[in-house]
């Protein structure tokens, strides 16, 4: 997937911390493993929906996602409020861990697709 594609899919419609022209070689472990899913077919774009975000998505935690996106993700020791020990009040995961939060809820994707793309990284 070309740069302008994995922004337009994943990076400028779910995540806060997107800014064009910022860290653009840069992505966050979710928004890898979902450009992942995309290449093989897993997910395709179409099952992609509109922005949509809902705090109720990560208000609890989820082990299974904290263990397969986060714990590899490049942002997570310095940049990541979301798993800090003590997040602030409105802590916002990333993107891609939005978007994956999204396909789980909506039965597109399981925790199991999750950990393919996590194994095959």
């Amino acid at each position: 997937m070309g740069k302008e594609g994995f922004k337009g899919y994943i990076c400028r419609p779910f995540c806060a911390f997107f800014r064009d022209g910022s860290k653009e070689e840069l992505a966050c472990r979710g928004a890898l493993l979902v450009e992942y899913m995309l290449n093989a077919g897993i997910v395709s774009p179409d099952m992609i929906p509109e922005k949509s975000k809902s705090t109720r998505l990560w208000n609890r935690r989820d082990k299974d996602m904290e263990r397969t996106v986060c714990q590899r993700c490049p942002f997570q020791k310095a940049d990541c409020d979301f798993q800090s020990d003590i997040p602030p009040s409105g802590a916002e995961p990333c993107g891609g861990y939005i978007l994956l939060s999204i396909l789980k809820q909506k039965g597109i994707i399981g925790i199991a697709d999750i950990e393919e793309a996590d194994n095959a990284q």
